[in-house]
């Protein structure tokens, strides 16, 4: 049971060292993803604010409406941005410990903090990979749902 790929990530590599050129190619995007990463979180910040405000006003306008005015599904539909958005803090985390990581190895010459840069990065990429996958399911399993209903409903009105 032989995997060539598998064994080869697991081989002690003997010497990589990084060019000036490829250090200040890794600062860059160390830059950059710590510039992302912090826009992201004022972003989450400021839609949480805006979602905590669209679930207490919605709970006071309830207080006064009417028995046929329903603003519960407001509420629900803050609760759930709220979770959304505490989701999606993770691959943002990730994204800012690549960025802090990468400037203190490069600033220290550190290869372990070098490595723990590479694996921040690696955790945000695969976090997204993972979302991407359920996002494509979750799309195709709309369109054969769109089908099968299309189909059924074409049939029923014949």
């Amino acid at each position: 049971m032989e995997d060539g790929i598998q064994n080869s990530s697991f081989q002690e590599p003997t010497d990589i060292k990084l060019s000036p050129v490829g250090l200040s190619f890794l600062a860059s995007a160390a830059k950059w993803a710590n510039f992302l990463a912090i826009i992201c979180f004022i972003f989450i910040g400021i839609s949480a604010l805006t979602m905590i405000s669209l679930i207490f006003g919605a709970s006071a306008m309830s207080l006064g409406a009417g028995e046929y005015t329903s603003f519960g599904s407001l509420s629900t539909f803050g609760i759930c941005y709220l979770l959304f958005l505490a989701f999606f803090c993770l691959p943002i985390y990730f994204l800012y410990n690549f960025g802090s990581k990468a400037k203190k190895a490069i600033e220290n010459r550190d290869s372990i903090q070098l490595e723990l840069c590479f694996d921040a990065l690696k955790k945000h990429y695969k976090f997204i990979g993972i979302i991407v996958i359920i996002t494509i399911a979750f799309n195709l399993m709309g369109l054969l749902f769109g089908i099968i209903f299309g189909i059924s409903d074409a049939i029923a009105g014949v």
